[in-house]
């Protein structure tokens, strides 16, 4: 949940507390005059009031717990089940394995990755910076591919896509060669 919209949750729940303080202080007379000044129908009888009061206390305590519970955090880690047990491999460590696999791929100069799990699986994203004279349909698709079954084989966790941005072709090294 967003801040703002706990910040909104929040006052809610205050007003509904503050609305059941006021209904208590009318039922049980807390405030010489109020009763009187409050023009209430004629159904609304010390029960009726009592039973709204504190409904309306329990739904604010529960508007409140919502909007005062603590953000859920987003996922640094990875779940692989087995018969053994639970195994989980963080997010920077499947990172690291990206890298690797990167790092042996010829004609790459810069990277940058990053890793984020979905229900279908890993979502790689892989930003490049190459050589200006690499082939690049043929070393990006190598690199998915190489990326894909890597990772799975290690982390036996299945790769649902992997993205790869040519981001610059370096130049440097072009330059040097001349």
């Amino acid at each position: 949940m967003k801040a703002v919209v706990r910040i909104i949750v929040v006052f809610i729940a205050l007003l509904f507390i503050g609305a059941a303080l006021f209904l208590a202080a009318i039922n049980f007379n807390l405030i010489p005059g109020l009763a009187d000044a409050v023009a209430l129908p004629d159904w609304a009888g010390e029960n009726v009031l009592l039973a709204v009061g504190s409904g309306l206390l329990l739904i604010a305590l529960i508007i409140l717990a919502l909007g005062l519970r603590p953000a859920k955090k987003t996922g640094n880690a990875v779940l692989k089940g087995s018969e053994y047990g639970e195994v989980l491999i963080s997010i920077p460590a499947v990172e690291n394995m990206v890298l690797r696999v990167v790092q042996q791929t010829k004609g790459i100069k810069d990277i940058s990755r990053n890793v984020s799990f979905t229900p279908d699986g890993l979502v790689i994203k892989i930003k490049i910076s190459v050589m200006p004279d690499v082939a690049l349909p043929g070393m990006v698709s190598e690199l998915q591919a190489r990326t894909k079954e890597y990772l799975e084989e290690i982390t036996g966790i299945s790769v649902h896509e992997v993205k790869v941005l040519v981001d610059n072709v370096n130049m440097d090294q072009a330059a040097s060669r001349s």
